[in-house]
């Protein structure tokens, strides 16, 4: 079954007469043609084809997208990756930028994602926990700011999110656990891919927070339950398209045109006070999330079938 990060785009297509070719059915996999008048384009999310190969493994292994970016001179994290044959050097990284982030090379959607690691233990656990979905990890500097996501198609902004963390709020009667298992189960009904993991990291977390799964918050009180940001672990989306800061579409702009990407979003953790732009990660095959879907899956529609963007009233 097909995710609402994959039908946001393939609905519009419905709609626009555009034929839609489900060619693997699996929500971690989900690939389909759109096809028009003998115009036939194929999908991974919002990726197609018009991708190159290079350029989408270049932009998907974090570290190459990371190593890209500093020689084009955007700022981004310190970041190395954990290396087995020299333990050390990660010890060295996490005593000189702790806390620290832990992640798979390859994943999304903060799958593997380990925050505010400060210990070796803890690193040892993280790194497990990365393993799960794949052999290399990278460990990241925790850079502090607002998390925005900046989307262009075609080079031009489509639209923008900024992404808080899960919250859960208080009755007075219900625990924290309870209050997840509660929230989780009404968004269930509406969006099952915006669920709060009930998972040793959103425990570890709750554990950083200063909170206890067992603890009962106070009626109206907004509890904050996972360090990321993520739509998809339970986060909030605000749409701000009207609110990027010009520096922000500037750099999102350089990257996305230097690479030739017609879609891509562009993550930053921006520091309003000390005004620092930071590049987290660029996703050519970002999973379109509901609060923006509609917005982008029209926009890109709208640049890969030109005839059947809707005509303004003269």
């Amino acid at each position: 079954m097909l995710t609402p990060y994959t039908t946001t785009l393939t609905d519009e297509a419905e709609r626009r007469g555009i034929r839609v070719v489900l060619i693997n059915n699996d929500p971690d996999l989900p690939i389909f043609d759109l096809i028009r008048n003998g115009q036939s384009v194929r999908c991974f999310n919002a990726l197609t084809d018009q991708v190159g190969a290079a350029t989408y493994h270049l932009v998907n292994h974090k570290r190459a997208c990371h190593n890209w970016l500093v020689r084009q001179r955007i700022p981004v994290p310190a970041q190395i990756v954990y290396d087995d044959a020299h333990p050390a050097l990660a010890l060295d990284f996490l005593r000189d930028h702790a806390p620290i982030v832990v992640k798979p090379c390859m994943q999304w959607g903060a799958r593997g994602v380990s925050m505010s690691v400060r210990t070796p233990e803890d690193l040892q656990a993280a790194v497990r926990r990365a393993r799960r979905f794949e052999p290399d990890v990278i460990l990241e500097e925790t850079v502090p700011g607002e998390d925005l996501r900046v989307i262009l198609v075609g080079g031009e902004l489509a639209a923008a999110i900024r992404r808080t963390p899960a919250t859960v709020t208080g009755d007075g009667i219900h625990t924290l656990r309870q209050l997840i298992l509660r929230r989780n189960a009404s968004r269930r009904r509406e969006d099952p891919s915006n669920l709060i993991p009930w998972d040793a990291e959103t425990r570890r977390n709750l554990a950083e927070l200063g909170r206890t799964p067992d603890e009962v918050p106070s009626c109206g009180e907004q509890v904050r339950v996972r360090l990321t940001n993520n739509y998809h672990t339970g986060g909030t989306v605000d749409i701000v398209t009207d609110k990027v800061p010009a520096r922000a579409l500037r750099i999102a702009q350089r990257i996305v045109r230097s690479l030739n990407l017609p879609l891509a979003g562009v993550d930053f953790l921006i520091d309003r006070a000390t005004r620092r732009f930071t590049v987290i990660e660029v996703s050519p095959d970002m999973a379109i999330s509901p609060p923006e879907g509609a917005t982008v899956a029209q926009r890109f529609l709208d640049f890969l079938f030109p005839d059947t963007q809707k005509k303004e009233p003269s």
